[in-house]
């Protein structure tokens, strides 16, 4: 079960970055810092909301557990996807940062719907393999998001914990 915590920063994961608006630093662009700001506060947000997530202890509740750490890394994508970055900055917070976390939900869905099936069997074997290979390992680029100047999105994107 302690393995399952490589789960709970996935919401967190998500919550490190985010932009799909366009705009000028001339017009509608935002600052570096007010960008920061509000992805921050989702980032924030997403790590309180997963760290007031019981872990489990017993294998019926496992299946649930996994579903909700998804279900808040998904939803925090999506709101940082809302936060409007600098114009300047949009590619690489794209491909650094939100395009990567993207993935690692789509995997983490996958991975959670094989946990379920398997705590339906009630397969401890199955369960044990899961656990044991679970996927680990930020997708987003943590160093670039450091020097960037993230703090509460690394700290919950980092899934190496």
């Amino acid at each position: 079960m302690k393995r399952l915590a490589f789960l709970l920063p996935l919401a967190l994961v998500a919550a490190c970055t985010g932009s799909n608006s366009s705009g000028s630093a001339a017009s509608a662009g935002v600052s570096k810092a007010d960008y920061l700001k509000q992805a921050e506060a989702v980032c924030a947000k997403a790590y309180a909301d997963r760290s007031a997530l019981k872990v489990p202890t017993a294998i019926p509740a496992l299946a649930s557990y996994v579903a909700q750490v998804v279900t808040l890394a998904d939803s925090a994508v999506t709101a940082l996807a809302a936060v409007q970055p600098p114009t300047t900055d949009k590619a690489e917070l794209e491909s650094k940062v939100l395009n990567p976390l993207r993935t690692q939900v789509r995997e983490a869905r996958t991975y959670s719907g094989r946990v379920a099936a398997a705590a339906k069997k009630n397969d401890q074997v199955a369960l044990v393999k899961l656990l044991s290979n679970a996927p680990l390992g930020s997708k987003a680029n943590l160093r670039w998001m450091k020097n960037y100047g993230f703090v509460e999105c690394v700290k919950a994107a980092d899934t190496s914990r």
